[in-house]
């Protein structure tokens, strides 16, 4: 294949099934914001290849992506039945299942 960069406009879509927001962002934010309005979040590859969520707002991690292990580190501050949803993703377990 000459190019291996998809340049159709399906490319560019956003495709999110559930967001990921600082647990300390959601519990503050003001009712008149939306969590996409409110939380401050950036996202960098380390090193290792991981993929990292930092709360700017909060100076803290929000969760790392291992890609080695296959396993989330998260926000401690996070409610635990969101990271229990987040890991019973139907897609997810297709994927798993095709492995």
């Amino acid at each position: 294949m000459e190019n291996d960069v998809c340049d159709k406009p399906h490319n560019f879509d956003n495709y999110i099934d559930q967001f990921i927001h600082c647990g300390l962002c959601v519990k503050e934010r003001p009712d008149n914001l939306s969590p996409r309005d409110y939380v401050h979040n950036e996202v960098g590859i380390l090193r290792n290849g991981d993929i990292q969520v930092w709360c700017i707002r909060h100076e803290k991690n929000v969760v790392i992506f291992d890609f080695e292990t296959r396993q989330l580190h998260t926000d401690p501050d996070a409610d635990p039945k969101d990271i229990e949803d987040f890991a019973e993703c139907s897609q997810c377990q297709a994927n798993l299942e095709e492995e």
